[in-house]
This record gives C-alpha cells, structure tokens and sequence, in this order.
C-alpha cells in the first residue's frame, strides 16, 4: 500500500497535537463526540445530566459534560464540566465530578483543581469525588444538575443533587486575559465525548446503549437552558452532530414542550478505529519521525433518583 505526503503530514501533526493533550492529562488519544450546540453570545448555562458507569476500556475516559466555548484558533477558550469516568486519571471505575477550562485551545488548563485556576467556596461537592448511585438499564435514573454562570465577572459553577443549588466555586475571569470568555461565551454545547487508546479504539459513551434506545436505557440531558448577557434564561435550541455515528449517536428534541423542554439522549457502544491498521502504521512511522525531528531540532457525593 502506498501512503501520500499529505498524509503523513496529517499523523505529524495529529502527533505533535497529541503531545499537548498529553502534558494536560488530556488524554492521547482520538477524541470521539455526540454532541448539541447553539452559536449565541452567553453568560453560560445549566442542564441535568442522568448517572451512569460506562466502561472507556480499551479507551481512556467516557464523559457528558457541558462546554461554554468563546473565540477561536489558537484563542479559543473554554469553561467546561460535567460527569467523567477516567480509570487512569482518578483510579476509579466510578464516574467523578469534574471541571475543566482552558484559556489557549488546551495548549494549557487543566481538571479540577490540579492546576491554579479555580477557587472553591464551598466543599460540599468534591470535584475529582465519586457519584453515586448509578442509573440502572431499565431501573431507577440517577442525576445531577449542573450550572456555569459568569457572573460579576467570573464564570461560577453550581451544582444540585439531593436539595439546593450550592455555589461550588468560580474561575476567575482573569484566567481568560483579554480573550473571549472574559466577556462572555460564544457557544454553548452539551454531550458526550471518549478518547481512545493509541490504536483508535474507545469504550462506551453514556449507558453503552444508543440513543435510540432512549427512557431507562440511553444517557441523556434535560431541561437545557443558556442564560444570555442581560442573565435571561431561554430554553435552548441545539443542533444535533454525530460525526461518527456508527459508535456514537444523538437523539435531540428541541423545546418539547413537555417538562423536559430541551433534551437529548446519546452513546453508544464500543468504538473501533474505522481508519484501519494502514492508518496507524503510517501514524506510527509519522509518530517516530516526529521524535527525531524534534531530536534533531532541541538535542463520594450524592445523587438525585427518579
């Protein structure tokens, strides 16, 4: 088999991407995603988000989360967070809660409080600390509420199980310089996410089941709202992607009208590397090349059932 130029370029740089991820604890991997979006200037926003364990084997992590995402390139930013399981990472097969910005399109930031950035007021919620109880297929749903809000400047988290709000803690808008997200967010954007293993391949996403599958069988998230610039509320209106559906899907239902307003299900099962071994052995060489170039060039919280 014969492999182009442009395609060993590509690996080079997918390596050297890799690279970075890697110094964040990122994972290393191909990241996988299903996920809703709506392009709209906003101060954050809040969805529930149903509990499960998937398993991210042969992968590294299996997530639903929330972003809140301003500029672009090199300048995008983010505030992030949601529910994760990510054995390697917390040394749990449970799923955590966690939090996750970067100023710089992930060439720095980081989860939680491993890095200095987030201030917590509040240690009721544990961030990095286990969830539970778990939904069950076909038994009683487990879930938590999560909400970012910038306000006054920061962008505050707040986070609901058994009984109230609790004001979690905030990111500095500082964190974020003269960028974007110092003023306010861009996108909002709600789903699932895996990363793989070196070969390409990932575990579950949400429950392990499709979105298809729906009510007691699929993760989902409900009630999704973004909060504008004046700190309005309005049900949001997503727009569905499933770039690799034959793993992962999303099933999206924009303002019901039920008591679920916005809502979507999501996952799917184990997903192989649909690349091929060409693939990887080309990423492989482009990877080795890549070292020598470089060589040569520097010489436990509570849950809420229903």
């Amino acid at each position: 088999m014969r492999y182009s130029k442009s395609g060993m370029y590509w690996c080079f740089f997918i390596f050297l991407s890799f690279l970075s991820f890697t110094s964040l604890g990122y994972g290393d991997g191909t990241h996988r995603w299903a996920w809703g979006e709506q392009q709209v200037d906003n101060n954050g926003g809040d969805s529930v988000l149903n509990l499960w364990r998937p398993d991210p084997s042969p992968g590294v992590f299996s997530l639903s989360q929330h972003w809140y995402v301003g500029g672009s390139g090199s300048s995008t930013q983010t505030v992030e967070g949601g529910w994760q399981v990510y054995p390697g990472f917390y040394g749990t097969n449970d799923p955590v809660l966690f939090i996750f910005f970067t100023p710089d399109n992930y060439a720095s930031g980081c989860y939680n409080l491993t890095c200095s950035g987030f201030v917590q007021v509040d240690n009721t919620w544990v961030l990095g600390g286990t969830l539970a109880p778990v939904s069950t297929d076909g038994g009683t749903q487990y879930f938590i509420r999560i909400q970012w809000q910038l306000y006054k400047g920061n962008w505050w988290l707040f986070v609901q199980g058994n009984g109230n709000y609790i004001a979690v803690g905030y990111y500095p808008g500082t964190l974020f310089g003269s960028g974007q997200m110092a003023t306010n967010a861009q996108y909002v954007k709600y789903g699932g996410e895996t990363d793989s293993d070196s070969a390409g391949n990932a575990g579950n996403m949400g429950s392990g089941a499709f979105a298809s599958a729906g009510w007691t069988h699929a993760a989902y998230q409900r009630t999704i709202y973004y909060i504008d610039t004046a700190l309005t509320s309005h049900w949001a209106s997503l727009s569905a992607n499933q770039p690799t559906s034959s793993c992962y899907t999303i099933d999206m239902h924009n303002n019901s009208g039920g008591s679920w307003a916005t809502y979507f299900f999501f996952g799917g099962s184990k997903c192989p590397n649909s690349a091929g071994g060409g693939i990887i052995a080309v990423c492989s060489f482009a990877a080795l090349l890549a070292m020598w170039t470089l060589a040569r060039l520097w010489r436990r919280n509570r849950t809420v059932s229903v």
